[in-house]
């Protein structure tokens, strides 16, 4: 799966740099998937169709949003994104996080 989205990445209009940072992002992703399905902590195939795959994806936000800063969580999330858009697993429909606005 990986190296199908990394074909698919290759030929993208997005930067080199932004090229590597997702697929760096795409692959932390998938070693968790494999590593949450095999301790049982998602259904058998969570990336087989697109409702497993949506519901898979916002495990992973939940994850990362209880550890990481909101703009790491983004950056994290429009990778994610990006895969299932590539490999037409569906939307995640995950807001993007944004900064507390300060009162004043």
């Amino acid at each position: 799966m990986f190296a199908v989205y990394a074909a698919a990445l290759a030929g993208s209009s997005l930067a080199a740099s932004s090229r590597a940072a997702y697929l760096r992002r795409v692959r932390a992703y998938l070693a968790w998937v494999t590593a949450a399905s095999a301790r049982g902590l998602l259904p058998a195939g969570p990336l087989a169709d697109t409702v497993t795959a949506v519901r898979t994806a916002h495990a992973y936000h939940d994850l990362l949003t209880g550890r990481y800063a909101w703009r790491t969580v983004n950056g994290v999330l429009a990778a994610v994104e990006d895969f299932h858009a590539r490999l037409r697993l569906g939307a995640t429909g995950i807001p993007r996080a944004r900064a507390a606005v300060r009162e004043r």
